[in-house]
């Protein structure tokens, strides 16, 4: 008898950790702008965009993009923007991690800070949350089944796993046009904009990954017309485009991190030579990770008639998929303003998101966190005629996760598809951000396979020791399988013997009569 083998690779998760680190630095202030009064807004952003695995060690490298909008000295439309970007480069211990695994590195700006050191100099501190997530891929070699051995005396079950088969990196540049709508005045100086990515959507297809979305441009400019303090335009670019990844399949799980690496925005005039066009060219990082869900059936367990089996078996650690899924929620508050200015008109609000907690209970994940909203508006201050105030939405949201049980693990990758605002009075705002969550929920499996067997001539002794027929009582744990190999008997006879099906289920207590069967050559 030949044993049919299987090669399998088995996704296995060494580790989890997080930890924060602190970027700090300065902003000067370049010769073309004017002194500094005041800071009205920071933005912040990070990218990783190198992850080098080493012995007990992952060094990575990126980009802190910030940008500064403030208020000088020389009347109303004394709104100005700088912005910097500072190199990203640092390492992090962990045990056990060697140059051949799957890292998974996650960053987010926890803290954004700032101090005024002069006119013309700023000091930065950004809080960054790093995240590590580290797997690999075992390979291994299972018994399937046994060769011209009964399938009546071979015990098999469905392994399921998810592995992760690939890992890249890609990058596409996106240009496009913008012209500004009618009810909008010229350009007469481009303060800042903002570039974020909602409506992703992941298609696996054979040997590449389709994704398209929707880039949101919000170009912040001061206007030509004498009453326009600042304007806010916003535009939606919809984006699609193909990466080539060989070894993807129709039906495998892609998981992509979409980033925003570099952007740029220039302004021309139009036909009537009014500066009314924003040229954009934007280039965005896709982090992308291919894994599988397979299902083969092995070998659990074994018996032979006329032979002695010594089964080996192995353990094994893996990972399996659970559930994902993708939703949307709301998150709406009314905020107050105290302690600022009245406001006369909104400009615009902007947000970002931090997750602090998620716990996996029965069929859900519980995720809590906060939105830390901007509010930019116009204020009814001769003081102040620009105003930005900062506000904190807290987030509780319960995601519908089947199978999801206490203990399993759960990955949420939150983002904001939309903000919209209501100005109530000149203290109250309504602000609402429409959230998706992108949720993965994996449970690690402990197992064991047989890698294993060998045969060997059945102890005649022994046998011979063992009674001829035995009528025994069934225990809560029997089977009719297990009860054939344990008496060395034949599924079928034991079956037809007793009048039952040879799949049925026994009942605790059942009466069964067992014949002992030997090949007929020993008798």
């Amino acid at each position: 008898m030949e044993l049919v083998r299987e090669k399998i690779v088995l996704s296995k998760h060494i580790g989890r950790e997080k930890s924060q680190v602190l970027l700090e630095g300065d902003i000067i202030v370049p010769d073309t702008k004017p002194d500094i009064a005041s800071v009205l807004k920071t933005e912040a952003g990070i990218v990783i965009s190198k992850v080098n695995p080493m012995s007990n060690r992952i060094s990575y490298s990126g980009k802190l993009g910030i940008k500064i909008l403030y208020m000088s000295r020389d009347g109303e439309a004394s709104v100005h923007s700088i912005s910097t970007s500072a190199p990203v480069d640092d390492f992090f211990n962990m045990e056990g991690v060697s140059a051949d695994m799957w890292i998974n590195l996650s960053s987010e700006i926890a803290n954004i800070d700032y101090r005024i050191v002069n006119d013309r100099k700023l000091n930065y501190r950004a809080v960054v949350d790093i995240g590590i997530d580290v797997s690999e891929n075992s390979s291994m070699n299972v018994v399937q089944s046994i060769e011209e051995l009964p399938i009546a005396q071979q015990k098999t079950t469905i392994f399921t796993m998810s592995n992760l088969i690939e890992k890249a990196s890609d990058e596409f540049t996106i240009k496009d046009e913008m012209v500004l709508p009618s009810n909008k005045p010229a350009i007469r100086e481009l303060l800042t904009y903002g570039t974020t990515i909602s409506g992703k959507e992941i298609r696996v297809l054979n040997g590449r990954v389709d994704i398209s979305g929707e880039l949101i441009v919000t170009p912040l400019y001061k206007g030509v017309d004498e009453d326009s303090v600042i304007e806010l335009a916003e535009f939606e670019l919809p984006f699609s485009g193909s990466i080539d990844v060989a070894v993807a399949k129709d039906g495998d799980f892609g998981d992509v991190l979409l980033n925003v690496i570099d952007s740029m925005v220039t302004v021309s005039p139009n036909e009537d030579g009014d500066d009314r066009i924003l040229a954009l060219e934007v280039v965005i990082g896709a982090d992308i990770r291919i894994s599988q869900n397979q299902e083969l059936e092995i070998l659990e367990d074994a018996y032979c008639i006329d032979q002695n089996l010594i089964i080996s078996k192995e353990s094994m650690d893996y990972r399996h998929l659970v559930c994902r899924n993708k939703n949307q929620f709301n998150v709406k508050e009314i905020v107050t303003l105290e302690g600022a200015p009245e406001i006369l008109q909104i400009l615009s609000v902007t947000g970002v998101v931090n997750l602090e907690d998620k716990k996996v209970v029965d069929d859900k994940v519980v995720v809590e966190g906060i939105v830390s909203a901007d509010i930019l508006y116009v204020a009814n201050s001769d003081d102040a005629p620009l105003y930005n105030h900062k506000a904190i939405l807290p987030i509780r949201q319960v995601i519908e996760t089947k199978g999801a049980r206490l203990g399993m693990e759960a990955d949420v990758e939150q983002s904001i598809e939309h903000i919209g605002f209501n100005m109530l009075s000149g203290k109250e705002v309504e602000v609402r951000f429409l959230l998706s969550a992108d949720t993965l929920v994996q449970e690690s499996v402990q197992a064991e396979y047989i890698s294993d067997i060998e045969f060997s001539p059945l102890n005649k002794e022994e046998m011979d020791s063992m009674p001829s027929m035995v009528v025994l009582c069934v225990q809560k744990s029997d089977s009719l399988w297990s009860i054939a190999k344990k008496y060395n008997a034949s599924l079928e006879e034991l079956a037809a013997i007793n009048d039952i099906d040879s799949t049925a289920e026994l009942r605790d207590g059942q009466r069964l009569l067992v014949v002992k069967k030997i090949n007929t050559d020993e008798e």
